[in-house]
């Protein structure tokens, strides 16, 4: 009776015509692997997160309803080891998509979406692994696809594309742009084109487009007064015209990305930016943190005066051996000063102020770093649509300097522009006057905050450096929906998409999801 049960089985299954999908286990049948994840996928989102902060830089998944509370013991799918790495994860498919350290080899990773197997790993022939920041990652930069191939780029390198089997295509070396702390922006691929922007300290700053099958430079733009920036570019369109948005030292700049012309900007950011540029409503908004801060939310600087204390030979001038070696700046008040970074000793500070090169450091040195740095502030603007050439002072809608993150890029969801900072804090602003919803309310969850916020199904994630994702509702009032601990740090940005919420944690990737 067993065997005939099979015979009928095998029959029914050759009449309907899927005796390629489905493979005999017992007494039961299933299908295999790669159908099954197929049908499956037609059911889910087909809004694929393919870059950075997924569709166009967003951050949002609106048709997706990712669970809300999760953790270690609830609403997990698989947890996969990796090594270590800032990128972000992407998803296409049955493909899961990162880059890593492992061993002192850069690596690109695919991961099988449905269970967190490893499906391939591949070494870049880097010959020399770049410093970077104690904080950062020689593996910063998030990878992107276009459904055919995955893009990688590394400064130590440069850009590479590989098949969904893991097969090299093309691989294209490019110089490294000299930077203080590494390399970190990431490429994104527009009309068939991988575009980077590459920026540094050397007057060799540029955005670079390649051609997705081949790696050939199709236009290349340079930008000599640029300096280092880890921002990402992104694509906005305004009455049927793509513009490539590009936040720079000081300017947010549009560029055309079919050949790479530059066509207006907008002055006004401060220099190092980190975020990158975000559209909704009809409008552009950019945002940068100074280390100076805000007005009435400053780092406090000792006076010239209050240093003369440290003066030990009387000369009217420091030396560096007469600072403590303790002693120096706690730059960002709402995080640990023993946080990688977030404390300049003054031996540091007057090696970089050190104009004249006499090894100490003097009135008009210091003095002329503390004008700097009042002249400089924490902003956010709305620029609107349609200007050309230097467009500062006619299409900027508004500008404000609340609540301002350094890393986070800003969020543009259901009306409202969010910003998520260091220290838990949320400020909100109304798109079209910038006038303040949410005035730097706390999330309940101190510390650092690297990753940018994303958002799906009315909820708003925000990812903490220690370890816990914040899910709270959009909306005008704060209500915090739950307070996920993962027990691992989190700096990269959550990937959203078919209703799962992937975090790449300091050690792992995770995957939840109903």
């Amino acid at each position: 009776m067993r065997f005939t049960a099979k015979l009928i089985s095998l029959a029914l299954v050759a009449l309907v015509g899927l005796s390629s999908l489905l493979t005999l286990e017992g007494d039961r049948f299933r299908l295999v692997e790669g159908a099954a994840q197929a049908q499956q996928a037609k059911q889910e989102s087909t809004a694929w997160w393919a870059r950075f902060r997924g569709p166009n830089g967003s951050g949002v998944a609106e048709k997706d309803k990712p669970p809300v509370q999760f953790g270690p013991a609830s609403k997990l799918l698989w947890k996969t080891a990796l090594p270590a790495g800032h990128s972000s994860p992407i998803v296409w498919d049955r493909h899961i998509f990162l880059t890593g350290l492992e061993n002192d080899r850069l690596v690109v990773i695919a991961v099988r979406r449905a269970d967190g197997k490893l499906l391939w790993k591949q070494a870049i022939p880097a010959e020399k692994i770049e410093k970077v920041h104690a904080f950062s990652s020689p593996a910063a930069p998030t990878p992107a696809t276009d459904g055919q191939r995955v893009y990688v780029y590394f400064g130590s390198y440069g850009l590479m594309a590989f098949d969904f089997a893991g097969k090299e295509i093309w691989r294209k070396p490019l110089p490294l742009p000299p930077t203080q702390y590494g390399t970190a922006s990431s490429p994104i691929v527009y009309d068939d084109k991988v575009l980077v922007q590459r920026d540094g300290n050397d007057g060799k700053s540029e955005l670079l487009a390649v051609d997705g099958k081949s790696g050939a430079t199709v236009w290349q733009t340079a930008r000599p007064s640029q300096r280092e920036s880890w921002s990402t570019p992104t694509i906005w369109s305004n009455d049927g015209q793509d513009e490539l948005l590009v936040v720079g030292n000081g300017r947010l700049i549009a560029y055309s990305p079919k050949d790479g012309t530059e066509r207006w900007w907008v002055g006004g950011l401060s220099f190092a930016p980190i975020t990158m540029a975000v559209s909704g409503d009809g409008l552009i908004f950019a945002s940068t943190k100074t280390i100076a801060g805000a007005p009435g939310d400053r780092i406090e600087l000792p006076t010239w005066d209050s240093l003369l204390q440290y003066d030990q030979n009387k000369d009217g001038k420091i030396a560096e051996d007469e600072f403590p070696a303790d002693m120096g700046i706690h730059l960002r008040k709402d995080v640990p000063k023993e946080t990688p970074g977030n404390f300049m000793p003054m031996r540091e500070i007057l090696t970089r102020r050190d104009l004249d090169k006499d090894k100490a450091l003097s009135k008009s040195e210091w003095e002329g770093m503390l004008s700097f740095m009042e002249k400089i502030s924490d902003v956010v603007f709305a620029v609107r649509p349609g200007g050309k050439g230097d467009c500062t002072n006619s299409h900027v809608a508004w500008t404000a300097n609340r609540g301002i993150a350094e890393m986070p890029s800003p969020l543009f969801y259901r009306g409202r522009l969010y910003i998520v900072r260091d220290g838990g804090m949320v400020t909100s602003y109304e798109p079209a006057t910038g006038k303040v919803i949410l005035d730097r309310q706390r999330l309940g969850v101190l510390g650092q905050y690297v990753a940018s916020p994303v958002a799906a199904d009315g909820r708003i994630y925000a990812a903490s450096e220690t370890g816990t994702v914040v899910v709270f509702r959009a909306g005008d009032s704060l209500e915090v929906l739950a307070r996920n601990e993962l027990g691992e740090g989190i700096r990269a940005t959550p990937a959203i998409t078919a209703n799962k919420l992937y975090v790449r944690t300091l050690n792992h990737l995770w995957a939840f999801g109903n």
